[in-house]
Parts: C-alpha cells; structure tokens; sequence
C-alpha cells in the first residue's frame, strides 16, 4: 500500500514552503500512490516520480505548465490514462517505461499520436517515421473525446457556458495541437531538451544502481552503505556552509 503525497512532503524535498513558487520535483522512490496535492503547484515545469506505486495520471493533468514528466517503474496499467494529459501543451518529455501499459502492442504509435507535442518518450526522441506509424492507430477517440469535452467545460468562463450550451465536437490530430501551443514554447524546445539531460541521467544511474546491488553480498552492500552515508554528510555539510 502506498502514500499520498504531501504539501509537507513537497517542503521537505524542494526546502520551499511556497508551493506556488515550485517548478521543479523530485519524489523518486517514495512509495506514493495518490497526487492530489498537486494541485497545489500552478507553476510546476518539471516533476519526477519514478519508482513509485502510481496508477491515474489524473491529478497530473491539473499541472498545466508541465514540460517534462518522469514515471518510469509505476504501476499504470491503462493506456487510457493518457487522455489526462492531452490539455498539456508544454509537455515536451515523457518516460512511462517499465509500466503496465507499456507493454500495450501499440503503445508508442498511441502516445505519439495522441500527444503530439511531445519531442522525447522514454528517453527516445521522437522521429518522423514515429508520428507517421502513428496516423494508423485508431482507438481511444472516445475517451478522448470525452475528456477533452469535460476539460473543456471546466475551463471556459462561466459567461461562455451560457452561450455555448452545445458540446462541440473535438478533432483529435497533430495540426490542432500544434495550433494551440504558442510560439514561445516552440522557441524555448532546445532549452527544454536540454534542461531534461541531468534529470535523465540521474534516472539511467539510479536505476543502474538499483539492479547492481541486487548482485552485491552483505560485505559489498556494507561498503556502499558507509560510501552512501559520507556522501550524505559531505552534502549537509555544503548545505550548512
């Protein structure tokens, strides 16, 4: 069973106790399970929680400026459960490898075609002959449909709910995307890219480790823990000066 994550959660890894303010979060390996309280964090840019026991990317959908998403090792087993990010356009990476819904036959032809915007998934960037192979997948328009509809209606100004009392009908393709992300965002992909390399890294060797010291007797795993601990202290340390 795992945890709901936390604003005290939020203040103790980022040292911020303005939730507003925050725009990156690391909660790798911290056993959540629910992410109500980002609804807390307008301004996130960047969040990671791999290693985690996570299955609704629902309340990541609240998080509108998000560039880049990190969910490897979770527990999402609904390929579905990607209609809650289709009203993020600044989403530019994605990893959601080594999750259930990974192992969907289609599974990357469906996150391209119906996240459009995206420039990298799964630490791959995306090519031309992926949103190619992409046009001939054809499944999901109904939730997404859906989604979007409801998205829609709890975006749009109350005075535009009374004129517009007709739901209207949502066209799903690259080029719509593609209009709705503005032009700073397509200025500012570069940088994104390269923003996302230290966070990419940091993953590839956390998980490195992980299956390592699976391999190690109790005397390596002695020597790795004192390593650990200096390495802890040494950084306090830092902090403190």
């Amino acid at each position: 069973m795992g945890k709901p994550l936390t604003a005290e959660l939020i203040v103790q890894k980022t040292k911020n106790d303005q939730l507003f303010q925050i725009k990156n979060l690391n909660l790798w390996g911290n056993d959540i399970d629910d992410l109500k309280a980002l609804r807390q964090l307008p301004n996130l840019e960047v969040l990671s929680l791999s290693v985690n026991k996570i299955s609704t990317l629902k309340d990541i959908g609240c998080c509108q400026k998000l560039q880049e998403l990190y969910l490897r090792k979770n527990c999402i087993s609904d390929i579905k459960e990607l209609r809650y990010l289709v009203h993020l356009p600044n989403l530019k990476v994605l990893w959601l490898q080594d999750n259930p819904c990974a192992d969907h036959p289609n599974y990357r032809e469906i996150v391209v075609k119906y996240l459009p915007n995206l420039v990298k998934l799964d630490n791959t960037t995306i090519t031309n002959e992926d949103k190619q192979n992409a046009q001939s997948v054809n499944i999901l328009e109904d939730d997404f449909e859906e989604q979007t509809q409801n998205s829609n209606i709890l975006n749009r100004p109350k005075s535009s709910l009374k004129e517009s009392p007709k739901k209207q009908p949502y066209i799903f393709n690259q080029q719509e995307q593609q209009r709705s992300v503005t032009p700073e965002i397509t200025q500012n992909q570069q940088n994104i890219l390269n923003n996302n390399k230290n966070i990419e890294r940091n993953e590839n060797i956390l998980c490195a480790l992980l299956s390592l010291i699976k391999e190690l007797d109790d005397s390596s795993l002695e020597v790795v823990k004192k390593e650990i601990d200096r390495k802890l202290q040494k950084n306090n340390l830092k902090r403190i000066l």
